[in-house]
């Protein structure tokens, strides 16, 4: 019994094998540099959008309490700014319409950045200043009259809060990526 063996039947030459390997690495090579930089475009991405909202989230605070700053519907609570810089902004708002500043009722509220870390302080009370946001790079508040003039030193009354604030985030190997969002705040007590 002589078998002929057909050319279907030897299977793959090593010459076979060894191109069929190499196109399989080339493509594999191709789907893990895609997936890479996919993954890295995702982590940058969740980092902007991150970034975005807490800054956006912080600012909103902000503004919603700089508002009311100066309300004293009573004229006996001493509604007003308190301290003015570029730095910070303290003031006072008759939340309760009761005539008087009332411990307790956040009616004295401060916003400064010490460190990396936006403050929230109520109450002048040191003890409780509250962290809004962290990895906030720069912070400014700049102060306005009716005419869009620009106030200088401490100004008791302005008309307008202009903040300007600058968030930093981690976006893994890329480095870090940056928000800044300025808000005008028309001041509705003056």
């Amino acid at each position: 019994m002589n078998q002929r063996i057909g050319w279907s039947d030897r299977g793959f030459t090593l010459v076979e094998l060894l191109v069929g390997m190499a196109m399989g690495a080339i493509v594999l090579a191709a789907v893990i540099g895609i997936f890479s930089g996919l993954s890295r475009s995702y982590t940058t991405e969740t980092a902007r959008a991150t970034a975005q909202q807490d800054i956006r989230a912080a600012m909103d605070l902000m503004v919603q309490d700089i508002r009311l700053a100066g309300l004293d519907p009573l004229g006996s609570a001493g509604g007003g700014f308190v301290e003015t810089t570029g730095t910070a902004v303290d003031f006072i708002a008759d939340l309760d319409y009761d005539g008087a500043v009332t411990a307790g009722n956040n009616e004295r509220v401060k916003y400064y950045l010490s460190g990396t870390q936006l403050l929230q302080k109520q109450d002048n009370d040191d003890t409780t200043a509250e962290i809004l946001l962290d990895n906030v790079t720069e912070l400014s508040f700049t102060y306005l009259d009716e005419d869009d003039d620009e106030l200088t030193g401490n100004p008791s009354s302005p008309t307008i809060v202009v903040i300007a604030m600058t968030v930093r985030e981690a976006a893994g190997r890329k480095g870090y990526v940056t928000r800044t969002l300025t808000e005008r705040v028309r001041i509705r007590n003056v």
